[in-house]
């Protein structure tokens, strides 16, 4: 092998960054001549062997080069003293610099388990430390070799499972058997992570407690900036509650943009770990053993309201607390508790707390002055159970002694998610979010959440909040929503300041036209009234494919024909069926099936329809009664489904809930914002009024404003 010989190294010295570094090095292996094979040939009788992966990804900036890399690859070069020396000692620098820029460096068993976000426990009498002997889990073995195996290669690790059931303290055990001496980063934002990512530093651990902190956030938490941690050797670790794990994870059939795209290419990345509620039998015998010393264990052990890790955490007693509070400090931890479920993950600060709260109480409450509401909450909500954690706990802010905001602990939040989940948030609550905050993935939350309530008054006001923020894509659906309600002039001007971007161009274009298909549809007529609404709301889709239908288009026609059987649109379905249209006629009879409506299904097929003699035939001469037990328990299964954040299981809800005409029950979906909850409501209330034409333009008008914060139709639009 002939040494290497380079009279000029690459110019070392403007190298600043490790992709910087990577490129000199990748220079250097060019003026070698050696190939990514003749690397791996050379290096296979060292300790270290060169393979072409790792080396193709290190110098082409996918992963940091390690220190101990480099040196097998200046071996194989034969790179001269004086030139190797010099790169080596630009490594160093580079490595300085980058742990300068990082902050100091603080090791993990620096760091007490609280600071991580380790529960405290339940607090007894003689406790010899602030956390409990560690119950052994089952899934001990098998996150302790992720991090063993991430330890040499890099790993992304998330533990799964509902509040207080342990994960962050599985989590941290494992880690401080690895790895106790490696540095620990706490990141605060998603940019933090993205700076981290593409210059990171060597032997440490990403600490991501909470993920979904980071998920849905600008910029985004996207498998490209774990995947470049994970290749620098950084352990990358975290934990997620299950119902946002699923609900990201589940794919949604639907014609919606799938804002949880991103998220969900992250989650499969990650090596998922699930966390249980309950203690396994193995689990539990562990814990008895321990409970013969550790009193915080025995007292858990002799629960039968909650499991052990929650009663260790004392979730219990904080819903307890919650359940027996005083009038207002049961209204801030109720809109601590309701603002996480619409999609809030900042802390709330003072001042909005007290406004949301307003709603929360009756109007004798009311008349006591606002400032005493808070100071009576704050008292009593961050006063601590079991000395151990508060209902509403205050997040430090950046200037000393006032405080960012208040949240609600995360149990309690959790369990109120699911006793409250058909109760929309008041009015108080949506106006104090939207006006006070201006974290843009906070509003963007909020937005998603009054879409899917039907709450078009506040998605419109977040929008707007969004817009003054300087988000381009809410200008874009703001204009979509203000078309839908007629109100073109106002999306236009939307746009108008927009110009330089694609998407808005593309969309003032579309409103142009829209605008010109809608001026012949200006009339009293109520036919063509529902026309022109449904033109504006989903611009002209409809109109497009009963146009090309009309037009001998097959696939437009059967298309249509779907559409209308969606939205429950009897009265153009018939008319497409009496046509002779195939599928129109049997979405038209499953339709009449549905809802009962036998002695129309009859008649249609006592007049040679074939799709409705088919379905009648299923249905028998007298139809079964469904058996009201099994469909109660089977609605039961599939809202706790729902509650565990399953897409597919709402479908099948939503859909049930159709089937069975049980409007208040559908009204109740959407005041929780069960996804596809909207669509069937809308779609029961046209087909149930399908014989009124102005009860039918009521539903229009209701799909395209939505309910006011009472949950009837909002007052606002054309009468």
């Amino acid at each position: 092998m002939i040494a290497l010989t380079i009279a000029v190294l690459p110019n070392l010295s403007a190298v600043r960054t490790w992709q910087d570094f990577a490129q000199c090095v990748l220079n250097i292996h060019t003026a070698s001549g050696l190939s990514y094979s003749d690397l791996e040939k050379l290096s296979r009788n060292s300790d270290r062997e060169l393979k072409r992966s790792t080396v193709s990804d290190a110098l082409n900036g996918k992963r940091r080069i390690t220190k101990p890399l480099l040196g097998s690859l200046l071996d194989a070069w034969k790179l001269p003293a004086a030139e190797r020396a010099e790169v080596l000692s630009t490594w160093g620098r580079v490595a300085t610099d980058a742990l300068r820029r990082a902050g100091p460096a603080v090791r993990f068993d620096e760091v007490s388990p609280r600071e991580l976000g380790v529960h405290p426990a339940i607090q007894v009498d003689n406790a010899t430390s602030d956390l409990p002997d560690y119950v052994q889990r089952s899934f001990d073995d098998q996150l302790v070799d992720l991090i063993a195996e991430g330890a040499d290669h890099g790993c992304f690790v998330l533990l799964v499972g509902r509040s207080s059931t342990g994960k962050t303290r599985s989590l941290y055990e494992a880690v401080f058997k690895i790895v106790p001496n490696w540095r620990i980063v706490q990141p605060l934002s998603t940019q933090e992570i993205v700076d981290l990512a593409a210059e990171p530093v060597e032997n440490a651990i990403v600490w991501l407690d909470e993920l979904h902190r980071f998920l849905g956030s600008s910029p985004s938490l996207t498998r490209t900036v774990v995947s470049q941690l994970k290749n620098a050797g950084s352990i990358v670790v975290g934990t997620l509650w299950s119902d946002d794990y699923i609900a990201r994870r589940e794919l949604r059939q639907t014609n919606v943009v799938d804002r949880y795209a991103e998220d969900r290419k992250l989650l499969e990345f990650a090596e998922k770990i699930s966390v249980h509620d309950a203690f396994s039998v193995g689990e539990y015998q562990k814990a008895c053993a321990i409970g013969e010393w550790d009193a915080r264990i025995r007292i858990a052990l002799q629960s039968r309201d909650a499991g052990v890790t929650q009663v260790l955490a004392a979730g219990p007693e904080l819903v307890e607390r919650w359940e027996h509070a005083p009038a207002y400090p049961r209204a801030a931890m109720t809109a601590a508790a309701d603002a996480r479920r619409l999609g809030v993950r900042t802390p709330l600060p003072p001042d909005l707390l007290r406004d949301a709260m307003t709603g929360y109480l009756t109007p004798a409450e009311r008349v006591v002055a606002p400032a005493a509401w808070l100071d009576e909450a704050t008292s009593y909500g961050e006063t601590k159970v079991s000395g151990a954690v508060a209902a509403l706990s205050r997040v430090a802010g950046r200037q000393s002694g006032v405080p960012a905001g208040y949240v609600a602990a995360d149990y309690l939040a959790q369990h109120l998610a699911r006793v409250r989940r058909t109760q929309c948030p008041p009015e108080s609550t949506w106006t104090a979010l939207i006006e006070r905050l201006d974290n843009a993935d906070d509003l963007r939350g909020l937005c998603a959440s009054a879409e899917a309530r039907m709450r078009y008054r506040y998605w419109e006001h977040g929008l707007r909040q969004l817009c003054v923020l300087g988000d381009r894509r809410a200008h874009v659906e703001l204009a979509k929503l203000l078309t839908r309600q007629a109100r073109l002039p106002e999306a236009m001007a939307t746009l108008r300041d927009q110009m330089d971007d694609k998407q808005a161009r593309d969309t003032m274009k579309k409103l142009i036209e829209l605008a010109g298909r809608a001026e012949p549809l200006q009339s009293d007529d109520i036919v063509t009234r529902l026309r022109l609404a449904e033109l504006l709301f989903d611009e002209g889709d409809t109109a497009d494919l009963r146009e090309n239908a009309d037009r001998g288009d097959q696939v437009a026609a059967d298309d249509l024909a779907a559409v209308l059987a969606e939205r429950g649109d009897l009265a153009e379905l018939r008319v497409r069926a009496d046509a002779g249209h195939r599928l129109a006629a049997d979405l038209l009879a499953e339709l009449l099936a549905i809802h009962g409506r036998l002695a129309e299904l009859r008649t249609r097929a006592e007049s040679g329809d074939e799709a409705a003699a088919t379905r009648l035939g299923k249905i028998g001469a007298e139809p079964d009664e469904p058996d009201r037990r099994a469909v109660e328990a089977q609605i039961s299964e599939l809202r706790a489904a729902v509650d565990d954040g399953m897409a597919s299981a709402a479908e099948q809800l939503t859909t049930l809930l159709f089937e069975l005409r049980r409007e208040d029950d559908l009204r109740a979906e959407v005041d929780a914002g069960t996804p596809y909850a909207a669509e069937r409501l809308l779609a029961l209330l046209t087909a149930e009024n399908a014989h009124d034409p102005h009860a039918v333009r009521e539903v229009m008008r209701l799909r395209a404003f939505g309910q006011d914060a009472g949950g009837t139709r909002d007052r606002v639009g054309p009468a």
